[in-house]
């Protein structure tokens, strides 16, 4: 134990203060895990307070809205999966394909080319499907994204 190591112990006092042990860092341990343990204890407090409070101040029913919208996403995000990447048919993306279609005007395809991230949206023309333009791409994906939701949540209690 080195003289500073036994200044300190010496100053504190306890079981180590005499050098009965060489081992000086089981003492800073057992005070590093009484300190973790008050920190602990200290933050249950704080957010059992908090969460106490919002339930007095009625904050509980916006954390349960924020509760709903995050399931609605999560659903949305699977029924989108389903009908873009997938592909499946189903009567809610008939719904859908319907809805687009009457918004749209015309069939639209979804796909994803081979080894491609970006998804593609396809109209007919007289020479056969070609992607759309790059700005109703992007109306036609937030429509139809809307739309999604729209029916997820037409669905859900």
């Amino acid at each position: 134990m080195n003289a500073f190591t036994q200044l300190h112990m010496e100053s504190i006092g306890g079981p180590y203060a005499n050098g009965a042990t060489s081992d000086p860092s089981s003492f800073y341990c057992k005070s590093s895990l009484g300190q973790y343990k008050k920190q602990i204890i200290e933050t249950r407090a704080i957010m059992f307070q908090k969460h106490a409070m919002q339930m007095i101040s009625g904050d509980a029913s916006n954390r349960a809205e924020a509760r709903r919208q995050a399931v609605l996403k999560r659903v949305t995000r699977e029924f989108w999966t389903n009908f873009v990447v997938r592909g499946e048919e189903t009567e809610m993306l008939h719904h859908l394909q319907s809805k687009l279609r009457e918004e749209f005007g015309q069939d639209l395809q979804f796909f994803y080319p081979p080894g491609d991230v970006q998804m593609t949206i396809l109209h007919d023309t007289d020479e056969g499907p070609k992607p759309v333009e790059p700005h109703v791409h992007a109306a036609i994906v937030n429509r139809a994204w809307q739309l999604a939701r729209e029916v997820v949540a037409s669905h859900m209690m």
